[in-house]
């Protein structure tokens, strides 16, 4: 009996099979400890330097996958447009795309100042029609002969000041 036992014992070194044992069971703990480290009762690695290790690890992954998430959400949008782009309807939206995206800052606020620039001008000019402005200066000679028969112009409406919706 000896002899048939002999051999694979002599093959293994004294206490291997214990070690292999010890390191698996190590490794399962850090694993469960890395999916889930605020188990309450759960494994936790015997030592402060692993768990601290295998918590920033499991951080570090995290942030790794939803930063992969994003990416390719970034790509499925950018696919999408690649492809209505490439349609008729493509060739039609192109130049409404950069005034509903522009491109880098410059562009961003270059488009910001000519809509401020153009906002500006539309109040001035509705401002100026609403008040009368122009209706009486297309004549000058009939407002120099105005003037001088002491007729009175027209009251100035005074609005209310206008009221924006942002």
């Amino acid at each position: 009996m000896s002899v048939a036992a002999g051999p694979s014992n002599a093959l293994a070194a004294p206490g291997k099979a214990h070690h292999e044992t010890t390191s698996l069971t190590k490794a399962k703990t850090a694993l469960k400890y890395l999916l889930d480290p605020k188990a309450v009762g759960g494994p936790q690695p015997t030592h402060l330097r692993t768990r601290a290790f295998l918590r920033s690890a499991r951080y570090i992954l995290i942030f790794a996958f939803w930063r992969l998430v994003r990416y390719a959400k970034y790509a499925a949008v950018g696919a999408a447009v690649a492809a209505i782009s490439g349609t008729a309807i493509g060739s039609v939206v192109s130049g409404a795309a950069f005034v509903i995206a522009p491109t880098g800052i410059l562009g961003g606020a270059g488009l910001g100042l000519l809509w401020a620039v153009g906002k500006f001008g539309w109040r001035r000019a509705t401002a100026r029609l609403g008040r009368g402005q122009h209706e009486g200066h297309v004549d000058a000679r009939g407002d120099e002969s105005a003037d001088a028969d002491g007729l009175v112009p027209k009251p100035v409406l005074d609005r209310a000041p206008r009221a924006d919706p942002w």
